[in-house]
């Protein structure tokens, strides 16, 4: 495979990264990126069920509710069918605005804080993008307790968005991980094991998150998400430097960022720019179909036919993650024996529109659960996207290609906050599944796009392209 095998003759690049030494401390990334995501997660599976509860209370507080959280009106011409309709209707639309200030600015600051680790080396990306969160996570934890109006919270996350939110953290372990790293078979498996650490994070605090809800309220795990960051950035000053300081004297402030974009519009990039475009379309429609059924989910299982408690929705949380993060992500190393990059792509693109499918058109918590089992695949082609940008990229422009696919990210996020939460509001009354399944018409196009990908190289020689034909085995 042309990008991912980039040590063939005729490919891209006949540089040579210089990998520093490996050394223990490299490790500690592991960590970090396990503590990192706990508290993403778990900050944020509170406070999307903190806005459900809180407008309960503030706006229906002088409504009647005859059942508990476990059981379900399926009534839809009662009284209480329509109110609990109107909750969750609100609650989306607080889920849209709440996250747009802090997503719009950090579309922008991905991008140029990205690209400036190609200069400033790749510490100061972590240590800015964790404060961030642990600032936000820390002053809704502090307007929880006081129990303030929902327009508070737009404060703490804008601010998190000019630090780069969550995303930034996760670009910076991307490129410290193609730092330690040689291109081809190493450099994707050391994605796979940032991508595991993830997973991870994401399933124990998925886990746990309804345990602690249902103990302790959302006050409490907002702090204990807090504390995860902490945590993170007292490791992240154990962490070694990576970057080496002859690279980052070659460039300028501006150039950075004018590498970031050059990657797909410079036409000295002729040749390869169609296959980063390429790419980062599949990660667009991957990333906002995944992200936005992970930001409906919790109002969707809330609501009728399912009316799951807070500890259903951590058990399914945790599961799917670690079916997709984990289990997923670790099944590449077997996979790749037999299957080539694309076909390792495009399996993870039918998991996704099989799951996807299955969980629009679900009736019962049963079949609900088993949406878990498709979605084991459902992030396969992420990692090769990855992996294709990177090897495809010189190591002084690592920063630059992660800062894209991070600033997409970001729009993702974005589009997602408005997109996910606004079909699912406009649609609940009519079928309330409508969402996911315009999720899994949207994954079908990345089968397309892989295969163009595959078929519109192999046949490329000896002009700098790579051939996409060959196993990530071979790399």
């Amino acid at each position: 495979m042309t990008p991912t095998n980039c040590s063939r003759e005729g490919n891209i690049q006949d540089y040579k990264p210089a990998v520093p030494q490996k050394k223990h401390k490299h490790w500690i990334l592991g960590p970090i990126a396990f503590l990192c995501m706990s508290g993403s997660v778990l900050a944020f599976t509170v406070f999307s069920q903190f806005i459900h509860d809180k407008i309960k209370r503030s706006d229906y507080h002088n409504s009647t509710f005859s059942e508990n959280l476990s059981a379900c009106e399926v009534n839809k011409s009662s009284h209480e069918y329509q109110v609990k309709s109107e909750i969750q209707e609100k609650a989306a639309k607080w889920q849209i605005l709440i996250p747009l200030a802090g997503n719009i600015i950090a579309i922008f600051s991905n991008l140029v804080l990205g690209s400036y680790t190609d200069r400033f080396g790749r510490k100061f990306l972590f240590y800015l993008s964790c404060f961030g969160s642990l600032f936000r996570t820390a002053m809704v934890a502090f307007i929880m307790y006081f129990d303030w109006d929902l327009e508070y919270y737009i404060i703490p996350y804008a601010i998190d968005g000019m630090t780069g939110s969550s995303p930034t953290l996760m670009q910076a372990a991307y490129i410290y991980s193609a730092d330690i790293t040689s291109k081809g078979k190493e450099r994707t498996f050391g994605i796979v094991l940032i991508e595991m650490a993830f997973g991870f994070g994401s399933t124990l605090s998925g886990l746990g998150s309804g345990y602690v809800i249902e103990l302790s309220g959302f006050f409490w795990p907002s702090v204990v998400a807090a504390g995860a960051y902490l945590l993170a950035m007292i490791l992240i000053y154990v962490l070694p430097e990576t970057f080496s300081d002859k690279l980052a004297k070659r460039k300028s402030k501006l150039q950075t960022v004018k590498d970031a974009i050059g990657l797909y519009t410079d036409r000295k990039n002729a040749g390869k720019r169609w296959i980063y475009i390429v790419s980062i379309i599949i990660f667009f429609i991957i990333m906002i179909s995944s992200s936005g059924s992970f930001s409906i989910e919790p109002l969707y299982q809330l609501g009728s036919p399912f009316c799951w408690t807070p500890v259903q929705i951590g058990w399914f949380t945790a599961l799917r993650m670690f079916g997709q993060q984990v289990v997923g992500i670790f099944s590449i190393k077997f996979l790749q024996r037999c299957l080539t990059d694309t076909s390792i792509a495009i399996l993870g693109a039918v998991c996704s529109v099989s799951a996807y499918t299955m969980e629009g058109l679900a009736s019962t918590s049963l079949v609900l659960y088993l949406v878990n089992v498709l979605n084991i695949g459902g992030n396969l082609t992420i990692p090769v996207i990855r992996s294709i940008m990177s090897c495809l990229t010189p190591p002084d422009k690592q920063g630059a290609v992660f800062s894209t696919i991070s600033s997409v990210n970001i729009i993702c996020n974005m589009l997602t906050a408005v997109l996910a939460n606004a079909i699912y509001s406009s649609t609940l009354s009519l079928f309330s599944g409508t969402v996911f399944l315009v999720y899994a018409a949207s994954n079908s196009i990345c089968i397309l796009l892989v295969l163009l990908l595959a078929f519109g190289t192999r046949n490329s020689q000896g002009d700098g392209h790579p051939i996409i034909e060959h196993s990530v085995e071979e790399k």
